[in-house]
């Protein structure tokens, strides 16, 4: 029998998502919103943790101005180092086509709060 060549044998694991048919489950495709992310790491992967910064009620003192800020984590994904590598590209490249488009993206800032009304 004779033997693949490496070229051949790399050839073969390429895999083209565009040709991959898609299968949703049957109760939907998990979806959820995050303004923060934060990361962990394994020799064998990374792990991004999402969350989302919110303002909750004082449970002693349940009033408008007496909330505080918690973050609630909405959803881990964790990816073998591989794919992390990968995703790292796609938001570069996307990143970057946004800004050509429509300028540098800056860090936000918020506005103080309103004047009381009198």
């Amino acid at each position: 029998m004779a033997r693949k060549s490496r070229n051949a044998a790399e050839a073969s694991s390429l895999i083209d998502l565009k040709e991959i048919a898609i299968e949703e489950p049957d109760d939907g495709v998990f979806d959820a919103y995050s303004n923060v992310v934060q990361l962990n790491w394994t020799p064998n992967d990374v792990t991004l943790r999402f969350g989302q910064l919110i303002q909750v009620p004082n449970p002693e003192s349940p009033k408008w101005g007496d909330q505080y800020g918690t973050l609630l984590e909405r959803a881990a994904i964790t990816l073998p180092w591989h794919q992390a590598k990968l995703l790292r590209d796609m938001l570069d490249g996307i990143v970057r086509n946004y800004e050509q488009i429509n300028g540098e993206l800056k860090p936000l800032k918020l506005p103080a709060p309103p004047a009381p009304i009198t």
